[in-house]
C-alpha cells in the first residue's frame, strides 16, 4: 500500500482517481484550493511551497493533475508550478511523481497547449525525484473537456463544421483505462520515463464526431467544409468554458496524435472506443435478446451445417460486418441502412472495431451479447419495435464439423409493429436465409483453402 497525494483533486481526472486509489487499497490525501480541509484533505494552492510541504509530509507517490488553462499565461504558470512541486517532493522524500500530460508530436511545431504539457513533463523528468510522465491524447469520459467539445458538436446540430484538421488522427483512450495506468503506478517501483497511453482504435476527429452521433442514436452528421471561420471562437460561444481553454484545446486538435509505441493496455485489452463513448455519453448497455417464450416476441431459428471446426465458425461470426461485410444478398444491409438514413435514422454507419465487446457498433447494429461462440446484435435502424440477430457456433457431429444457428427475434411495438413484421417477412426471410447460408459457405471454403 502506498500513501498518495493527488494534486488537482477537484479536477475531472482527480475526482475519479481518488476513489480508484482508495479502492485499490492505497491511502490518499488530496490537495485543492477549493476543498474544505480535513484529515485527508489539504486546502491550499500548489504555487505555495509551504502548503506543498504540509501536503507531502509522509507521502510516497504524488499525482500531478494541475493545469492553469483558464488563464492566458498558463504555460509559464504551469512550468513554475511544476518546478515547485518537484522541489517540494525532493524535500519530502517522495518516492515517485506521476504526471498525466499530453502527446508530443515530432513532425510539426506543437501548439502552445501541447508544448506546455511537454515542458511540464520535462521539468519532472529532469528533477531529483523519479517521475513517470503518462502522455494521453483525448480522454473519453463525461467531463473530459476535449471530448465534450466534440461530443457537443455531434449532438448540437445535424451539420458539423469541417476545417481541414478534422481529418487529423488520434487514439482516444477511455478514462477507465487512464485510471488503470495511474493506479498501477502507485504499486510499481520508482521509474523515470515518459510513456504514451492510448486506446485500441485510431480515428480522425470527424470519425469521432460521427461515432458520437451514432452512439447517441442520431443520424450521421453532415460535414460542412469551412475556411476563414474562427472555429475556436465558435466552439467557445456554444459552451460555458473559458475562451483561453477552448482555444488551446482546439489548437491541439490540429495535430496528428498517433503514438508509435504505447504502454500495454489493461488486462483483457483496452476499452473499445464504442464502449467508452457509450459510458461517456450516458448511453446504457443495449437491450439483451428476450428469452425464448417471452410473450409477444416473434422468433425465427435457422440452422446450417458447416464443414469446418466450431472454432473456425466462431471466428467468422465474430468478423461479420465492417470490411468483411454481410454474406448473402449483395447490398441488402446497405440498402436497409440507406433507407433508414433517409427517414432520419442512424443509417448504415459502416464500420466496426476489430475485437467486439458489448456496446460496440457493427454497421447499423450494436453488440448486445458476446461469448466465445456466440454474437448477439440488436438493430439500431428505425422500426416499430426492436429486432435482434444472434449467430451461434454449435458443435458438429465430428470435431471437423460445426453448425451455425441463426436466431432472429422481434419485439413488435403494438399493432404497427406486428403489421411491419408481416409486411416485411418475405424480404427478411430471403435476406437472413442468405446470410446464414453465406456464412456457412464462406467458413467452409476458408477452412478448405486456408485463406481468409
Amino acid at each position: 500500500m502506498s500513501r498518495c497525494l493527488v494534486l488537482g483533486a477537484r479536477g475531472y481526472v482527480g475526482t475519479l482517481l481518488t476513489p480508484a486509489l482508495r479502492a485499490a487499497g492505497h491511502a490518499v490525501r488530496t490537495m485543492s484550493r477549493s476543498q474544505p480541509p480535513g484529515p485527508d484533505a489539504v486546502r491550499g494552492d500548489v504555487a505555495d511551497g509551504a502548503a506543498l510541504d504540509r501536503a507531502m509530509s509522509d507521502v510516497d507517490v504524488v499525482y500531478h493533475l494541475v493545469h492553469s488553462m483558464d488563464r492566458a499565461d498558463y504555460a509559464a504558470v504551469d512550468a513554475d508550478i511544476a518546478r515547485g512541486v518537484a522541489a517540494a517532493a525532493a524535500r519530502a522524500g517522495v518516492r515517485q511523481i506521476v504526471y498525466l500530460g499530453g502527446p508530443s508530436p515530432v513532425d510539426q511545431p506543437m501548439s502552445e497547449h501541447l508544448a506546455s504539457r511537454t515542458e511540464v513533463g520535462e521539468v519532472f523528468l529532469a528533477g531529483p525525484v523519479p517521475a513517470l510522465v503518462l502522455r494521453a491524447a483525448m480522454v473519453v469520459g463525461a467531463g473530459s473537456t476535449s471530448f465534450e467539445l466534440l461530443a457537443r458538436a455531434a449532438r448540437s446540430a445535424p451539420i458539423v463544421l469541417r476545417p481541414s484538421w478534422m481529418d487529423n488522427r488520434s487514439r482516444p483512450i477511455a478514462v477507465r483505462d487512464v485510471l488503470y495506468h495511474l493506479v498501477r503506478a502507485a504499486s510499481s517501483g520508482p521509474v523515470t520515463m515518459a510513456a504514451d497511453i492510448a486506446g485500441p482504435e485510431t480515428v480522425t476527429y470527424l470519425e469521432l464526431v460521427q461515432r458520437c452521433a451514432r452512439i447517441a442514436g442520431l443520424p450521421r452528421r453532415v460535414p460542412v467544409p469551412v475556411a476563414g471561420i474562427p472555429v475556436a471562437a465558435t466552439a467557445a460561444a456554444v459552451t460555458d468554458l473559458p475562451v483561453p481553454l477552448v482555444r488551446a484545446l482546439v489548437e491541439s486538435l490540429k495535430h496528428d496524435l498517433v503514438p508509435s509505441e504505447v504502454l500495454d493496455p489493461p488486462p483483457g485489452g483496452g476499452t473499445s472506443l464504442d464502449r467508452a463513448l457509450r459510458e461517456a455519453l450516458g448511453v446504457g448497455d443495449p437491450p439483451a435478446m428476450p428469452d425464448e417464450g417471452t410473450p409477444g416476441v416473434i422468433r425465427q431459428v435457422r440452422r446450417e451445417r458447416v464443414a469446418a471446426p466450431r472454432a473456425a465458425l466462431a471466428e467468422r461470426i465474430a468478423e461479420v460486418g465492417g470490411k468483411r461485410g454481410w454474406p448473402g444478398i449483395p447490398g441488402a444491409f446497405a440498402l436497409r441502412g440507406a433507407i433508414d438514413h433517409l427517414i432520419g435514422g442512424v443509417g448504415l454507419h459502416r464500420g466496426r472495431p476489430t475485437t467486439l465487446t458489448v456496446g460496440d457498433t457493427v454497421d447499423s447494429w450494436t453488440v448486445a451479447g458476446r461469448t466465445e461462440h456466440e454474437l448477439t446484435l440488436v438493430s439500431d435502424v428505425r422500426m416499430p419495435g426492436k429486432a435482434w440477430l444472434r449467430l451461434s457456433a454449435l458443435p458438429g457431429r465430428t470435431s471437423a464439423e460445426s453448425e451455425l444457428e441463426q436466431t432472429v427475434a422481434f419485439a413488435p411495438d403494438g399493432l404497427p409493429g406486428r403489421l411491419y413484421w408481416h409486411l416485411r417477412k418475405p424480404a427478411h426471410d430471403m435476406v437472413f436465409a442468405a446470410l446464414a447460408l453465406g456464412l456457412a459457405r464462406e467458413t467452409t471454403r476458408e477452412a478448405m483453402t486456408g485463406r481468409r
